[in-house]
């Protein structure tokens, strides 16, 4: 309960940092180039922490496991391969 989400407002407050800085730049291109990079970024989070949330938050009910082994799915396996594909759509030679 204290782990969650602390690592979430840690994260949470580095990410409102980064914008703000990005914020900050004074080119388009400088800030459109660094949004890309942190929305990639992001949506790693993203799926990691709405995984580990809907988790522990959901009511209690019979064949949970079931369920939990989708989630677990989703938190280590789908997080990790989604890695390569979200940062690669960033490449110039991908698109």
């Amino acid at each position: 309960i204290i782990i969650l989400p602390g690592t979430l407002i840690v994260t949470a407050v580095s990410y409102g940092c980064i914008i703000v800085t990005i914020l900050h730049i004074p080119s388009s291109a400088g800030r459109r180039k660094a949004f890309s990079t942190c929305s990639a970024h992001l949506i790693v989070v993203m799926v990691f922490y709405s995984t580990c949330i809907y988790r522990y938050i959901r009511p209690a009910q019979r064949g949970g496991q079931d369920s939990d082994k989708v989630l677990s799915l989703f938190f280590s396996v789908l997080t990790q391969m989604l890695n390569p594909y979200i940062y690669s759509l960033r490449n110039k030679q991908v698109k």
